[in-house]
């Protein structure tokens, strides 16, 4: 069936705009992000899920007529593009399965997220063989019109093997403007509509494609190059259906034009390569291109006339960012025009890298369009908002011309501020506070964003608290934007004046922070707790209470062994080994996991005064890594007034090898007070 036919499938609803708003919602087999000026539309079907499209709302702000029109084909039921990813020799294709044409013949893996909303993204997760693979489509700034009127298609991918693996992808965009589906590429200074390949060494920052200068439907932008987008390796444009049939390699005839093969209709597509390289185990990679509006200043004239480039770069007293000026031009008069010149006009803060300005275009037929491009770059100190212009003349047409303004600022420039406790405390045997927290406070003072921002604890003598991670990934970091990040850390298994670091790396530069928190000794302690019961505290004759012994700091605590002596003529244990607890050490309290450890009931010797056999083994593989908490609970009558003198006796600790355990003993001596 013709692909014209197919644009039923296309989204024709008028959409009420709320200015920079992001509106997501689900609808049946379909989810959808939008904002003034372009929606992403992502697949929920049970065929084809996982792959999207691109289309505007509205449109250039300052144009009439791009409003609700593709940008990608596929309206709210995309398939047409697809990703594959290529692991070893085999070529993956990412998402559900296809009923249709493109990728039929693909390897499938299995979902593990569905297509689903997450601040402000549309996010899905497959497992392709032994690497996960997350697609996350949000909304990005464009490099030349400067809003937020551009897709960002970001995947990562995560090896889960014990083994490193071959790892690359390729992204295929079934390009659409409107309703022209065969629109000519334009790259510099050249339009393209035959198969064409460009290499990573002469990428070019971007492509823009429309039909007509003087009306054009749509004007798209690929982003190649530059910011946090992932220079491709191999970028083919050619036909949508030689792509749609082959995974990775395909039929491609350099010279043949965008005719879709086995059809009879133009048809432009994109393919977007990134060669395969080692991905370690447990290593990831995330790929990261743009494609949205394309922002171009047109003049209309008997020569109509539009420039284009990036809305913003970036100098300092270090470095300078060249840039590329594309200017088109189309000739909308009544006849020939001869003799087409483009002239570039720069001011003092723009230096032009090429020979010279002017170019000799020749001769133009009736509403054909050419184009022609410059290299310029910032002058030294050069900063603020820049006005440069291309003027167009033919012997025989009215000349034309038109102004662009162009942002210098300073290269994003991330701060990095580390903050933590400068020594902590020791209180009731244990060390406060604990887990302590440390803040990285991350801001950027430069004047661009700093893209791929991350930020990476290092605690080689500490371990993370439960449910923390070294690594946390915040995004993009806007001019002026700060962000704080804390990470929890068990402080227990060390002393003294103790490193740790935070690492923040990003498109702009890496920075480390060391810092040192003082973590005082903890003695490993077998210890005698005070006597607990109802009331005042005070013991009398008469009266029931208990004592705790516990065992703190100790580090790999496996087994415990020991006797306790008391006095015999003030207290007594009535219930001779049932008035004997198991200390918390010796249970395992998880709901989920509730099991006692091995535990000896020891002998209650009331005449003498003396608890032997006290042995508890917590089993191979269950040590406690730093334990605190109880080996038993004594539960005591009092007799008579007296000192009771509790001593531990014959104290054995040893850890998970089968080795002893140096530890301090603290017996306690207890009063009963005369009634």
């Amino acid at each position: 069936m013709p692909k014209s036919l197919r644009l039923i499938a296309s989204f024709l609803l008028l959409i009420i705009f709320v200015p920079n708003i992001v509106h997501a919602q689900s609808n049946a087999g379909y989810l959808e992000l939008k904002n003034e000026y372009i929606r992403i539309i992502l697949n929920n079907r049970p065929y084809n899920a996982g792959r999207f499209s691109v289309g505007t709302t509205g449109g250039d702000p300052d144009r009439l007529g791009d409003e609700n029109k593709h940008l990608i084909y596929g309206g709210t039921e995309p398939w047409t593009s697809y990703t594959t990813v290529r692991i070893g020799n085999e070529n993956w294709v990412f998402g559900a399965e296809t009923n249709r044409r493109a990728g039929k013949n693909g390897r499938y893996g299995i979902m593990l997220q569905s297509p689903t909303i997450i601040d402000e993204s549309l996010v899905c997760k497959w497992q392709l063989g032994p690497v996960i693979v997350t697609q996350k489509l949000s909304f990005a700034r464009s490099t030349t019109t400067g809003l937020i009127d551009s897709a960002k298609i970001e995947y990562e991918l995560h090896n889960t093997d014990n083994v490193a693996h071959l790892v690359g992808l390729r992204l295929m965009l079934d390009t659409m403007l409107g309703q022209n589906d065969g629109a000519p590429f334009r790259v510099n200074d050249q339009a393209f509509q035959t198969d064409t390949v460009f290499y990573k060494a002469q990428m070019p920052e971007f492509w823009l494609a429309f039909d007509s200068l003087s009306n054009p439907q749509v004007m798209a932008q690929g982003t190649l190059s530059g910011g946090e987008v992932t220079t491709p390796d191999r970028v083919y444009l050619t036909n949508w259906g030689s792509l749609a049939d082959d995974l990775w390699n395909f039929d491609f005839q350099p010279g043949r034009d965008f005719m879709r093969a086995g059809e009879f209709e133009l048809d432009s597509a994109i393919a977007l390569f990134w060669d395969q390289t080692p991905l370690k185990p447990g290593e990831s990679r995330t790929y990261v291109s743009y494609y949205g509006l394309g922002g171009v200043t047109i003049a209309p004239g008997d020569l109509s006339v539009g420039v284009t480039s990036p809305n913003q770069i970036t100098a300092d007293s270090r470095d300078r960012e060249s840039f590329t000026i594309v200017a088109y031009i189309q000739n909308t008069g009544q006849g020939e025009a001869r003799n087409v010149t483009a002239t570039l006009h720069l001011p003092p803060e723009l230096e032009l890298l090429d020979s010279s300005p002017v170019r000799n275009l020749g001769n133009l037929e009736v509403n054909d369009t050419i184009q022609t491009s410059w290299q310029v770059i910032p002058a030294w100190g050069a900063s603020g908002v820049q006005t440069y212009e291309v003027k167009v003349n033919s012997i025989n047409s009215e000349p034309n011309q038109v102004k662009r303004d162009i942002t210098i600022v300073s290269p994003a420039n991330v701060q990095l501020r580390v903050e933590g406790p400068v020594a902590l405390q020791v209180s009731g045997e244990r060390l406060t506070p604990s887990p302590f927290q440390v803040t990285a406070t991350i801001r950027n003072i430069g004047g661009a964003p700093a893209h791929r921002v991350e930020a990476r604890i290092s605690t080689p003598m500490f371990k993370l608290a439960p449910g923390e991670v070294a690594q946390k990934f915040p995004g993009d970091l806007e001019p002026g934007q700060e962000i704080k990040l804390t990470w929890s850390i068990n402080p227990y298994g060390v002393s003294g004046m103790v490193p740790y670091s935070v690492k923040v790396l990003s498109s702009a530069a890496e920075r480390d922070e060391p810092n040192f928190v003082f973590v005082p000794p903890l003695d490993p302690k077998v210890w005698v707790d005070m006597p607990q019961k109802y009331g005042d505290g005070r013991i009398y004759p008469g009266d029931y209470f208990s004592v705790s012994i516990w065992a703190t700091n100790i580090r790999d605590l496996q087994k415990v062994m020991l006797d306790v002596a008391y006095n015999s003529e003030v207290v007594e244990i009535v219930g001779r080994s049932l008035d004997i607890s198991r200390g918390t050490l010796f249970v395992d309290d998880n709901p989920d996991l509730f099991r006692n450890y091995t535990w000896q009931d020891p002998t209650v010797n009331n005449k003498a005064g003396i608890i032997t056999g006290i042995y508890g083994d917590r089993g191979p593989n269950n040590s406690v890594p730093w334990s605190f908490g109880t080996l038993l609970t004594i539960h005591f009558r009092a007799k008579a007034p007296g000192s009771v003198d509790l001593r531990l006796n014959n104290v054995r600790v040893y850890d998970s090898y089968g080795e002893p355990v140096y530890v301090q003993i603290q017996s306690r001596d207890i009063i009963v007070d005369r009634p």
